[in-house]
């Protein structure tokens, strides 16, 4: 619901209540909407006025450094020769949405 007044008139805490519930409003509807374009499959789909490109992200896995570092110091080994940016990830589908070209 959406009051209708003059910003003057509506305290500060009011209008940032309305506007974080306009976002949670569209935000439910772009996840309802992100849904039915990765329904569409993997690929390029075409609107009227944009395009969404639908990708479809393998998962991966990585060592975990914490446990690496672990066993190179029971080792002897000094640990910090290695990346801490290893990781695992699943995998993901991905949306992206631009503007069509004329």
């Amino acid at each position: 619901m959406t009051v209708v007044a003059t910003i003057s008139t509506i305290s500060p805490i009011d209008r940032l209540g309305d506007i974080k519930a306009q976002i949670a409003e569209l935000k439910a509807i772009e996840t309802f909407l992100i849904d039915e374009i990765k329904a569409m499959g993997a690929g390029a789909h075409e609107g009227a006025a944009y395009r969404a490109s639908v990708s479809e992200v393998a998962a991966r896995s990585a060592p975990d450094p914490k446990a690496m570092e672990a066993k190179l110091v029971e080792l002897g080994v000094d640990g910090r020769w290695f990346s801490r940016h290893m990781k695992t990830s699943a995998a993901y589908t991905t949306v992206k949405v631009s503007a069509r070209k004329a």
